[in-house]
């Protein structure tokens, strides 16, 4: 069954909802943001419009926050719009890499399409290293993923297993 984005969307959020129960995960959001759990309230997870790869990035960053930064709105990071100098986007880039190798395992998993994103609109290529890092952040993620990415790696490919990969147009 090929699948909207609405319904991988969907999907997603019914999968993570039970890896990750005390987690709510929000799309329509203008830019992604976290917010942290405060006094009895779920931390929350907003991702950009209905982009299924919007989603799983941002929950790539929570699997790797880890308990000190999951407790700091958007895990303390900080962020650049487009229009980076060249020295902003290679700090980009070393930060980057790791959550984008857990992205292309949960993308792999499920039947998305992963590409690397650079956050950058200039029409600069990724660097060799950045690519380089993902892919030694990927097959890390494949073979020996820190906890909370394991966990989301094997909840995601059981849910997978039980209701069916999603599949790219």
């Amino acid at each position: 069954m090929v699948v909207g984005d609405d319904e991988r969307c969907q999907y997603l959020i019914d999968a993570f909802s039970g890896i990750f129960p005390g987690l709510k995960i929000i799309g329509g959001a203008e830019e992604p943001f976290y917010v942290a759990s405060k006094e009895n309230v779920s931390a929350i997870i907003y991702f950009r419009s209905n982009y299924p790869r919007s989603l799983l990035h941002e929950i790539s960053h929570y699997c790797l926050a880890g308990d000190r930064r999951r407790n700091i709105d958007d895990f303390g990071f900080w962020y650049s719009p487009c229009g980076r100098t060249s020295e902003e986007q290679a700090m980009f880039e070393s930060v980057e890499a790791r959550p984008q190798g857990l992205e292309k395992a949960m993308c792999e998993i499920v039947g998305i399409k992963f590409s690397p994103s650079l956050d950058d609109f200039s029409g600069r290529p990724p660097s060799q290293g950045f690519l380089e890092d993902l892919d030694t952040a990927y097959r890390e993620m494949l073979t020996s993923p820190p906890p909370t990415a394991a966990k989301a790696l094997c909840g995601l490919k059981t849910y997978s297993e039980a209701n069916g990969r999603l599949l790219v147009v």
